[in-house]
């Protein structure tokens, strides 16, 4: 009788956790993640180690445009995403008129790549220049002198490069008959790679890690142009350094963005990220992170 208590008990009880998505611990349970495309690799490296460190844990990530990111998580179909930009007004306001309150922890800076190949006769770009060919409207000329003219392909449609590029590069101007959006981050590169003359826009975290597959493909014919700021001569390649001293002009700070609740797995899963071992994750891959262990040095001078 004792036993068959103890058992009714039990899974009566069981009931609660049935739903681990829901009912979940900052290290165990489930979690769907909803993030930009672009940030696919460094945030599954990410899921895999803190997976390897909390076994109880499980965690799905879905690559999306921000925009869509942002909708998952109003519409309460994930707890946390991992997107290139802070929520806007009309957005926060549309959380908030659900009792949520959003709080973006940052992570790590990023930048978008302007990516050509080692064929194509440029080596640097001044940000008047970049505005020029997205508007269509560029004056660069080959070392004949002849007007060199560019096929320019983003990542994906409505994806977060195309949405940094015409609100913070273009403002009012629109893109040019010379722009064109391809499906994926993968596809523009395979594109530009096999396309002289053609530039391409793509998140930098896809090329930042210098050991990665995707990297060492690619390394023998496509090159990462350094670019200048407005008004500037002075040209940097996005890296750690660019990012840190903001010395590249589309440097981009990644955040981890979640609803309330502070004892949930997307609450220890942001955490992770924002903690000591998801930023030297984030270091090792080529991002800079957004807080960095101090390392002490300590100096003996002898006479």
């Amino acid at each position: 009788m004792c036993v068959s208590l103890v058992a009714l008990f039990f899974f009566s009880c069981s009931n609660y956790f049935k739903n681990d998505y829901n009912d979940n611990s900052p290290t165990s349970g489930k979690l769907k993640v909803y993030i930009d495309e672009g940030l696919k690799n460094h945030i599954k490296n990410q899921v895999y180690t803190f997976e390897s460190i909390y076994p109880n844990a499980n965690i799905y990530l879905y690559s999306s445009s921000e925009n869509d990111a942002i909708q998952k998580l109003y519409n309460d179909s994930c707890e946390l995403i991992v997107i290139s930009r802070v929520l806007n007004k009309n957005e926060t306001k549309s959380f908030a008129s659900k009792n949520y309150t959003i709080i973006p922890t940052p992570i790590a800076k990023n930048g978008i790549a302007v990516i050509a190949s080692k064929k194509t006769q440029i080596n640097t770009l001044r940000f008047e220049d970049v505005v020029a060919i997205l508007n269509g409207k560029n004056n660069l000329f080959d070392s004949l002198g002849k007007p060199l003219s560019l096929t320019v392909v983003f990542d994906s449609p409505n994806s977060s490069v195309i949405h940094y590029l015409q609100d913070s590069v273009l403002k009012k101007l629109k893109f040019g008959s010379n722009c064109t959006a391809l499906k994926s981050t993968q596809e523009s590169i395979n594109y530009v790679a096999s396309h002289k003359n053609s530039i391409g826009f793509i998140d930098f975290a896809w090329l930042s890690d210098s050991d990665d597959s995707i990297f060492k493909a690619n390394e023998t014919v496509l090159k990462v142009l350094p670019l200048s700021k407005k008004n500037s001569s002075y040209f940097e390649k996005p890296n750690q350094s660019s990012f840190k001293l903001n010395t590249y002009p589309f440097t981009r700070t990644i955040y981890a963005i979640k609803k309330t609740g502070e004892f949930t797995l997307a609450k220890g899963f942001e955490t992770f990220m924002a903690g000591p071992k998801g930023q030297l994750t984030f270091l090792k891959q080529g991002l800079l992170p957004n807080k960095q262990n101090e390392r002490p040095v300590k100096i003996v001078i002898e006479p």
